[in-house]
């Protein structure tokens, strides 16, 4: 009779890494924040790098926030993240391919785009 309720515990117990990933996404955007308010009149950063800057900086930004919320959206947004991960040899590499396994051994995609008990 409670094995339902335990069960429910433990499904958001595996959800709890990929929040904490959406945490520390919206941290390294809300420093790109900072960043661009504090040196935006700065006349040695050129324009590309503050394109560049404020591109990365709504990016982790939007990834963190439907991570967080839970929409469909931010799952694509973690995966092309996840992917792009791949390209940064030799760690980003290791971790990408350790996400992208938690996330498909966990099933992580149905807290996206699966049935939720509101509470």
């Amino acid at each position: 009779m409670w094995s339902g309720s335990t069960h429910m515990i433990l499904d958001y117990e595996r959800f709890r890494p990929i929040q904490t990933f959406g945490i520390i996404l919206m941290c390294i955007g809300i420093f790109g924040c900072l960043t661009v308010i504090t040196q935006w009149s700065n006349p040695e950063i050129f324009r590309s790098a503050w394109i560049f800057v404020l591109t990365m900086t709504i990016w982790h930004l939007l990834t963190g926030v439907g991570i967080l919320l839970k929409k469909g959206w931010g799952f694509y947004l973690l995966k092309f993240y996840v992917y792009a991960l791949y390209l940064a040899v030799p760690i980003g590499t290791l971790l990408a391919k350790r996400m992208l396994e938690y996330i498909r051994v966990n099933d992580i995609q149905r807290f996206f785009f699966g049935h939720r008990l509101e509470l």
